[in-house]
């Protein structure tokens, strides 16, 4: 009986060791560990350039590299392809005097944004990386019928009329991408 727990144990102890090694990986450890800088051109398709911002601000939060406003060692590139909603929530209509109607309206709303991501050596002018899509979504609540002027962005359009909310809803979408296009370089070998 004791041969049997210390086989087990003999072989269990390796596997736990080998389990337990958060975030190894074979390889050469990424374009991080080759090159130490990076530069970020205005996205195409940023219109007011808040989504450029979350991207530099996620790159220098993730602290792979370095960023530089100009000659990085390599260069992201990112193109916004699209942005597009769908509503995925609804209540019956009630007219302004409370009464329940046939119809149903939209009370909550996913918003996702789609971008084309490239990674190229300054230097060469070679892709390294891509170009490959990525997507990121955000959902939030708006009502029917309340006023523009009751926005509140800390609830991400809680209980907002569909424009303020839409417009509040931006900037964690923003963030939302910036972070998983640097995930997306950060993990690509």
């Amino acid at each position: 009986m004791r041969c049997i727990s210390r086989i087990s144990f003999g072989l269990l102890l390796p596997l736990l060791l080998l389990s337990s090694c958060c975030g190894y990986r074979f390889g050469d450890g990424g374009y991080a560990s080759r090159y130490q800088t990076i530069s970020v051109p205005f996205v195409q398709g940023d219109w007011d350039g808040d989504f450029t911002v979350a991207l530099v601000d996620e790159i220098a939060r993730s602290g792979a590299f370095q960023y530089e406003r100009d000659g990085g060692a390599v260069i992201l590139l990112v193109k916004i392809l699209d942005i597009c909603d769908e509503n995925i929530g609804f209540r019956y209509y009630r007219n302004k005097e409370g009464e329940l109607k046939k119809d149903i309206i939209p009370t909550e709303t996913r918003i996702t944004a789609q971008a084309e991501v490239s990674l190229v050596e300054a230097a060469s002018g070679s892709t390294l990386l891509g170009p490959a899509r990525l997507s990121a979504s955000v959902e939030f609540d708006h009502d029917f019928y309340a006023s523009r002027h009751a926005s509140n962005i800390f609830s991400l359009g809680q209980l907002v009329d569909y424009d303020a909310a839409y417009d509040a809803v931006y900037r964690p979408l923003n963030r939302a991408l910036a972070h998983k296009i640097v995930d997306f370089v950060n993990d690509s070998w």
